[in-house]
C-alpha cells in the first residue's frame, strides 16, 4: 500500500461511518414517528396517573380515547375540563382522594362503557343528572364528600350494584327513598 493509498484509507473510513451512522438516524426517526402514528401501535388500554401531583387534566391525557380505565387517584385536582367527555371507551374512572368540588361534570354521559366509577375523599356537593346515561355502571362510589342531593336521574341506574355515599349530607329520608327506588342495589351509608 502506498503513503497516497494510507492517507485515502480514513477518509474511507469516515465517509462509511458518517453514512452509516446517518442511516442510523433516519432510521430511528422514522421508526419513532411511524411507531407513533401506526395504525397498529398497541392501543393504551390503563392509564395510572396517581400520585403525580396533578393540579389539571391536560389534552395529554383526555386525548388517549383508546383508553378503557383512567386512574388519577390521590392528586391535587379541583376539576375536570368537559374535554373528558371524548374518552367513550373508558370503563373504569377512579378520581378518588383528590379535590374535586361542585359535581361531576356532564360529559360524563359520553362515557356510556364505564362500570366503575370511584369519586370518594373529595369535596364535590352534587352529582350531574347527566349520571343516569350511563347504564352500564355497575360500582359507584361517592362516599366522604358533600353531597346532600341526589338528582332524580340516579334512579335510572337499574344495573348498578353498589352506591356508596358514607360520609355525606344526604338526610335518611332521601336514602330511603334510593333505596326502595334502587332495590337490586346496595346502597352504603
Amino acid at each position: 500500500m502506498t503513503v497516497g493509498q494510507l492517507k485515502s484509507v480514513p477518509l474511507v473510513v469516515l465517509i462509511v461511518a458518517v453514512l452509516g451512522l446517518g442511516s442510523w438516524v433516519a432510521y430511528d426517526i422514522a421508526g419513532s414517528r411511524h411507531s407513533s402514528t401506526s395504525p397498529s401501535q398497541t392501543p393504551i388500554r390503563v392509564l395510572d396517573l396517581a400520585h403525580h401531583g396533578l393540579t389539571k387534566v391536560g389534552a395529554a391525557i383526555y386525548d388517549q380515547s383508546t383508553a378503557t380505565e383512567l386512574v388519577l387517584s390521590y392528586n391535587e385536582l379541583t376539576s375536570l375540563p368537559s374535554q373528558m367527555g371524548k374518552m367513550t371507551r373508558l370503563e373504569v374512572l377512579k378520581l378518588d382522594h383528590n379535590r374535586l368540588q361542585g359535581a361531576l361534570i356532564a360529559e360524563i354521559r359520553k362515557m356510556t362503557q364505564l362500570r366503575v366509577l370511584d369519586a370518594r375523599f373529595n369535596r364535590m356537593t352534587g352529582i350531574p343528572a347527566e349520571i343516569g346515561q350511563l347504564h352500564k355502571l355497575r360500582t359507584l362510589d361517592l362516599s366522604h364528600n358533600r353531597i346532600d342531593t341526589l338528582p332524580n336521574e340516579i334512579y335510572h341506574l337499574r344495573q348498578l350494584k353498589l352506591l356508596d355515599l358514607t360520609g355525606n349530607s344526604l338526610s335518611a329520608a332521601q336514602v330511603s327513598h334510593l333505596k326502595s327506588e334502587l332495590p337490586n342495589t346496595a346502597v352504603v351509608f
